[in-house]
């Protein structure tokens, strides 16, 4: 009988008229200006809230399954794919007065920021300040979280770890995600954005942000004694994973910031954790985007082709371990995944203009 009774103070709509829905006093978020097709305005009027997005697929008369989640309040709604195409094309993007992570949970979906366009595969997210206007555009099946979190509630978030238990719990502070959020907090008006994407490391990115996505839901749907507590806790755990750097690779990317400087350093993030030995099979497989367009976009800023670049950081690293360790030269070779010792001389020697060893005993 309990459990009954929460359930029915969620009032829940099945609908294909969003603005209907969000008017309601069931909904977390309230559109203001809807009818714009440059400034629709998103307020939110609950502390945090999900939004989750189902597209089944790319044709017209497919649908985007909404569900909008927050304390005490859940609205469903049902957009059409061709009207959310047609909105996409008009440009009709829209702010808000939250922070907000989209989460790519599956499938591919392409972010448009500022008019600015990138592709976001499963298991990337990028997080939204209060300033800039962006809008999404799904092609195929797919699925996204939106999270938004107010001023207020991401200031206590932040304020709990003064009083923690643990040390460890106020390495926060340190990370780009921390900065970015203060910032906005303290100095608003900058309009920039956070670029996530998984490190080499991250294996299964998509199912372990699924396994907090999960848990979240499960406690706004089905509270008890505790859940505000586990809530933060689940948010948390979120902030931690996103700012940890063996998990994901975290770019502040400001407004004159162009969607090709953005994949151009998503390439170097990933050349630098592999020292460069990152084919372009498994560039294209991270970033899902073609490797001879990855390739140009390389030589655009570094007039090298991508293998070339990634060479860069692999001679890089071989110096530092050439200075820096006792390692014998034939470890190093195998270390950065060289085969062929001859060959890995020969391009130590093309970059610095002296064998390993020589450049060893200069640098000893």
């Amino acid at each position: 009988m309990e459990e009954k009774k929460k359930k029915e103070t969620k009032l829940v709509y099945s609908t294909s008229d969003m603005q209907e829905v969000l008017d309601s006093c069931a909904s977390s978020i309230n559109v203001h200006n809807g009818e714009s097709d440059f400034s629709r305005f998103y307020h939110m009027n609950v502390p945090f809230q999900l939004t989750l997005e189902y597209c089944g697929g790319a044709d017209p008369e497919d649908y985007v399954n909404v569900v909008t989640i927050s304390f005490e309040k859940a609205v469903l709604y049902q957009e059409s794919q061709a009207m959310k195409n047609y909105s996409y094309t008009k440009n009709a993007p829209h702010f808000h007065d939250f922070f907000e992570f989209v989460i790519v949970l599956s499938g591919t979906v392409t972010q448009k920021i500022e008019g600015k366009e990138c592709l976001y595969p499963a298991g990337s997210c990028c997080l939204i300040n209060r300033n800039l206007r962006h809008m999404e555009r799904y092609s195929s099946q797919c699925s996204v979280l939106f999270i938004g979190l107010s001023p207020d509630f991401v200031t206590a978030l932040f304020d709990s770890a003064q009083n923690a238990l643990f040390a460890d719990e106020k390495k926060i502070y340190n990370s780009v995600l921390y900065d970015f959020i203060t910032t906005d907090l303290t100095h608003p008006g900058e309009r920039a954005y956070l670029d996530f994407i998984p490190s080499c490391q991250n294996r299964l990115p998509a199912a372990r942000l699924h396994s907090i996505v999960e848990s979240m839901i499960q406690t706004l749907l089905f509270p008890s004694f505790g859940s505000t507590c586990q809530i933060c806790g689940q948010l948390c755990a979120l902030l931690t994973l996103l700012s940890s750097p063996n998990d994901y690779h975290c770019t502040n990317i400001r407004l004159d910031t162009n969607s090709d400087f953005l994949i151009f350093s998503r390439i170097t993030r990933l050349f630098e954790e592999s020292d460069g030995r990152m084919t372009r099979t498994e560039l294209e497989q991270l970033l899902h985007y073609s490797g001879d367009y990855l390739n140009r976009i390389v030589n655009k800023f570094t007039d090298m082709c991508l293998y070339d670049y990634g060479l860069t950081f692999c001679m890089k690293k071989a110096a530092q371990y050439l200075t820096e360790t006792d390692e014998s030269i034939s470890a190093i070779t195998a270390k950065l995944r060289f085969t062929n010792r001859t060959h890995f001389y020969a391009l130590f020697k093309e970059n610095y203009g002296v064998t390993p060893m020589e450049y060893r005993k200069m640098h000893s």
